[in-house]
């Protein structure tokens, strides 16, 4: 079977679209949650940026162990001193944003904590 020249600029066309839509698909797949960590208290110490401590729980494909390697939320848990609080951890390199040992402990690096309902 021989193409003509419209079938091949069909075609071809065709094949854009498709193309374009998959592109799409996997921008909006691409949008899912952040990596979040939720624990029983976060706290602020200087060298490490934020660290989530007791009964941590990983969630939205967040590794339970081992290194963090994009960018992730640290949730505090709504227990007093302070319910809410919320660290954003961006980190230190491109490769290295954190260390995760569930249900331990997550350590985050290069990070900003904030109180209240910011980054929800």
């Amino acid at each position: 079977m021989r193409l003509s020249p419209v079938r091949i600029a069909v075609l071809a066309v065709l094949f854009i679209a498709a193309v374009a839509g998959l592109t799409s698909v996997a921008a909006i797949a691409g949008a899912e949650e952040p990596w979040t960590y939720v624990c029983d208290d976060i706290e602020e110490p200087e060298q490490v940026g934020a660290v989530g401590t007791g009964n941590c729980q990983a969630r939205n494909g967040a590794p339970e162990s081992g290194p963090i390697k994009q960018k992730f939320k640290l949730h505090q848990r709504g227990v007093a001193p302070k319910p809410e609080m919320i660290a954003v951890c961006e980190g230190e390199s491109k490769e290295a944003f954190g260390e995760a040992t569930l249900p331990a402990k997550v350590d985050g690096f290069g990070c900003y904590v904030y109180e209240g309902a910011l980054g929800g």
